[in-house]
């Protein structure tokens, strides 16, 4: 499963561990979390060059069924689970993670020295009246909320002395919005580090999601989510980050893989441009930065350190046999500034190289099919002579090439139409005949050519709503970030789903 680098190699801080050199366990509750709360830190961290393992602790067998293409798996758990562990392991094709297990799930699901391999199901759940999600009344035999966290922790950390890792990544004690699996992960993942001895103990990190990125996350105002069609919400269920965030991950660079891996998960999630909806058809945006907490930073307050936090999780992982450099904290104000000053996002995902790409590919195409799209073959057809407009197909099948290859190298709808825009401006101008002499005879008032200036921007639509990188299909009711409720038995929030 080696995939190409993602994104540039991130710089350690003075006493952080090389990436070449880490080794990062993730643990979740069920597939499709892994990618929208943490799938940008996840395939950052293997373009740098790190061991990324991830373990999920249930097949997601309760989760809501999007679609009608998928809606005989609704209720049918035992076939739910083996469709969903397919989608996980096209998920994780998609952020280049190799290794991926299932907790319980033989010796490297932590099946060892005498526990048993064992199946751990979702637990399901329902909204309590405080708008978080509780445990449901009635849960599976084999649900995981059922097994003991000391039991399950066992089995966490077989795996931790499997993998060894340098950083293990987890929920929040809030779960996110408060999915009692999510919470049982958390519980069961914190008693299994915490059996480590020192100095062999992994640094812990939790996944979080403070207050002003879960609101802005949900913002119906935001440029574009008018356009997706997805309901805005009427109330945000994230649970908040408590304890002070350490790293605040910027995930621009790898966002279409974060978005890919997402729409990967597609009885679970739907994706549209820079948006997404699970089974409730509330809309958020995804998370182009990732926030983590530090549990050694836990004040016996609720006011959080003022500070800077960290730009990547690395950088709170010292050396080995260097003590841990404090990781500074942020208050909610020092996070949403982070958030908001980023380099390089000149014009879109990718940065001002990206808009220059976008540019000259338009430059390229517009030139070559403007030339190009006037040819055409007569031939005859029992006995009617028939013209095959071979130069118009050559040229919009360039188009859409062109188009596809922006859309799913970016992630961006903003750069795809900016270069059908620049495609249909080239052949507007090679109609003008005050431009160049002769121009109106390349680009014509024929059928063919009202099609060649027309086309790319109908194709850019089109593609901004039907292509799989940037939308999941969503036919009838179907298929990093903070969080949306499902349903009675599933839900995300602060980036987490079921």
């Amino acid at each position: 499963m080696t995939q190409p680098p993602l994104a540039p190699a991130p710089q350690p801080g003075p006493q952080s561990i090389p990436a070449a050199e880490a080794r990062v366990l993730f643990v979740h509750a069920h597939p499709d979390d892994e990618s929208i709360l943490t799938g940008g830190t996840m395939a950052s961290l293997v373009a740098a060059g790190a061991q990324v393992v991830l373990l999920t602790a249930t097949r997601g067998e309760g989760g809501e069924v999007i679609g009608a293409e998928y809606a005989h798996l609704a209720g049918d758990r035992a076939s739910l689970a083996a469709h969903r562990e397919t989608e996980l392991a096209a998920a994780m094709a998609v952020l280049g993670v190799a290794d991926f297990r299932f907790l319980g799930d033989g010796p490297a699901g932590g099946a060892a020295d005498g526990r048993p391999s064992r199946r751990f199901e979702d637990s399901g759940m329902e909204w309590g009246p405080d708008g978080h999600a509780t445990e449901p009344a009635d849960m599976p035999a084999a649900a995981l909320c059922r097994v003991p966290a000391s039991e399950v922790a066992a089995y966490v950390a077989s795996v931790i002395a499997d993998v060894r890792p340098q950083l293990v990544i987890t929920y929040a004690d809030g779960g996110g919005y408060g999915h009692p699996d999510h919470r049982h992960v958390h519980r069961a993942t914190v008693l299994a580090v915490e059996s480590v001895p020192q100095p062999q103990r992994p640094k812990l990190l939790f996944a979080d999601t403070p207050a002003e990125a879960a609101a802005a996350a949900f913002d119906p105002q935001r440029p574009g989510f008018e356009l997706t069609g997805f309901a805005p919400a009427e109330q945000i269920p994230t649970i908040a980050a408590e304890a002070p965030i350490a790293v605040a991950q910027d995930v621009t660079e790898v966002y279409g893989a974060k978005a890919m891996a997402m729409a990967a998960h597609h009885t679970q999630v739907t994706v549209a441009g820079e948006f997404f909806t699970l089974s409730n058809g509330i809309g958020q945006h995804i998370a182009d930065v990732e926030y983590y907490s530090d549990p050694d930073l836990q004040h016996s307050g609720s006011e959080l350190a003022a500070g800077t936090p960290h730009g990547n999780v690395l950088d709170v992982v010292p050396r080995p046999g260097e003590a841990a450099a404090d990781a500074p904290a942020a208050s909610p104000a020092g996070v949403a500034s982070r958030a908001g000053a980023r380099p390089g996002r000149a014009g879109g995902r990718g940065g001002i190289g990206a808009v220059i790409h976008a540019v000259l590919l338009g430059l390229l195409i517009g030139a070559l099919g403007s030339f190009q799209h006037l040819n055409a073959t007569a031939v005859d057809l029992a006995g009617q002579d028939v013209v095959l407009p071979w130069g118009a197909t050559i040229s919009l099948a360039l188009t859409l090439a062109g188009l596809w290859h922006i859309a799913t190298l970016y992630r961006s709808t903003r750069l795809m139409v900016l270069t059908a825009v620049v495609i249909s401006l080239i052949g507007f101008m090679l109609g003008q005949p005050g431009i160049l002499p002769g121009s109106d005879l390349v680009v014509t008032g024929s059928l063919r050519s009202l099609a060649w200036l027309f086309g790319p921007m109908i194709m850019a639509a089109i593609m901004a709503f039907t292509l799989p990188a940037l939308k999941r299909p969503a036919p009838g009711t179907d298929d990093s970030s903070a969080g949306a409720p499902r349903s009675a038995d599933g839900a995300n929030s602060g980036g987490s789903g079921r």
